[in-house]
């Protein structure tokens, strides 16, 4: 399905997008920079469709096509499930949206979610819950939200940390990649952990199975790792190695940091973020030692990544038990919801 509509004189059409606009999206993100406090534009290692149409499950891109076929824009929708006020309901996440800075003003971004979330009733029905992830700053962005979502009253943090330059210290807990057989206490746990949580996915081992196995690449790009003593399971966290797929490269500051001595500690000397995405971090009564240890663990085994980011809520049991500071160069997003209230006192985060 299409739609056409005119502006300035110029027909844009918005369509499924499909595996040849691999390149014409790539071009079209190194080209169209975010509009948030800081600024950043990413550069894919790998086909840019394949890897957002392959990162999540169930994902469908949409691009705004020009008379000229050339790809002005581009949103795409992940469908899942996800819990609000207690109950899980089928939830369509929006992400990867961009436009050409040419073809800002015009409408486009609307368009966009609008078909998104056409898409998203199609499929998931009419009281389906739609969501994304705005960042503090891009006040366009948070506008275009404001044109379909119902709250904008959400907020969470992603929290980056540098890798640390030497392995973990010894540690009372083993910090290592789940087996199979680990993996149903770790779900059981993390359900658990997260029972009154609005946003949270909860999950079966198979369909743990299922997400560590989908991957963009020809080599895995999730993990999920658990901490261990005396062999009980308790600490655990979904990470995704985004170093593989792309890096964000720096395209601009807010005037209060162009001419400051240094960059915020979120932002590498080589103003490129190369990305380990940490979800769904959890521990079991008791054992807030154990996150800290996966916590430590995961920046001592950075491989390629040089910022390890973790997706939490300030307000929720992590940010205690890890003793992060909230200014310390965290992002700030807010979570824009259409079709349902986010009602319990915690968020999980999905990024």
């Amino acid at each position: 399905m299409t739609t056409r509509s005119t502006t300035d004189g110029s027909d844009v059409t918005i369509r499924t997008a499909t595996p040849a606009d691999g390149a014409a999206i790539g071009d079209l993100f190194a080209n169209s920079p975010d509009e948030g406090a800081v600024s950043f534009a990413p550069r894919f290692s790998h086909d840019p469709y394949r890897a957002y149409a392959g990162l999540r499950p169930e994902s469908t891109g949409f691009v705004a096509e020009t008379t000229a076929d050339q790809i002005v824009g581009v949103g795409f929708v992940s469908l899942t499930e996800a819990r609000f006020d207690g109950e899980l309901r089928p939830t369509a996440l929006l992400n990867a949206l961009a436009v050409h800075p040419d073809y800002r003003g015009r409408g486009l971004a609307k368009r966009l979610v609008e078909r998104r979330l056409e898409h998203a009733r199609t499929r998931l029905g009419e009281d389906c819950v739609a969501f994304a992830n705005i960042q503090h700053g891009n006040d366009p962005s948070r506008a275009v939200a404001s044109s379909w979502a119902d709250s904008l009253a959400r907020e969470y943090v992603m929290h980056p940390a540098e890798p640390l330059g030497s392995p973990a210290e010894s540690l009372e807990y083993d910090v290592h990649d789940a087996g199979p057989d680990e993996r149903s206490a770790a779900v059981d746990r993390s359900n658990e952990f997260y029972a009154d949580t609005d946003l949270y996915r909860p999950y079966s081992p198979a369909e743990l199975g299922d997400r560590l196995a989908e991957s963009p690449i020809d080599e895995p790009l999730h993990r999920y790792l658990v901490a261990t003593v005396n062999g009980e399971v308790v600490a655990g966290v979904f990470a995704s190695e985004m170093h593989k797929l792309m890096r964000l490269v720096l395209e601009s500051l807010p005037p209060a940091l162009e001419n400051a001595e240094s960059l915020p500690s979120a932002i590498p000397e080589s103003e490129e973020l190369r990305m380990t995405m940490l979800s769904d971090l959890w521990y079991a009564s008791g054992h807030e030692a154990a996150a800290r240890a996966i916590w430590q663990t995961v920046r001592a085994d950075s491989e390629g990544a040089n910022r390890i980011m973790l997706n939490y809520d300030p307000v929720g049991r992590l940010a205690d038990a890890l003793a992060l500071a909230p200014d310390d160069g965290a992002m700030e997003l807010s979570v824009a919801v259409k079709g349902a209230d986010i009602q319990s006192d915690e968020i999980a985060p999905v990024f």
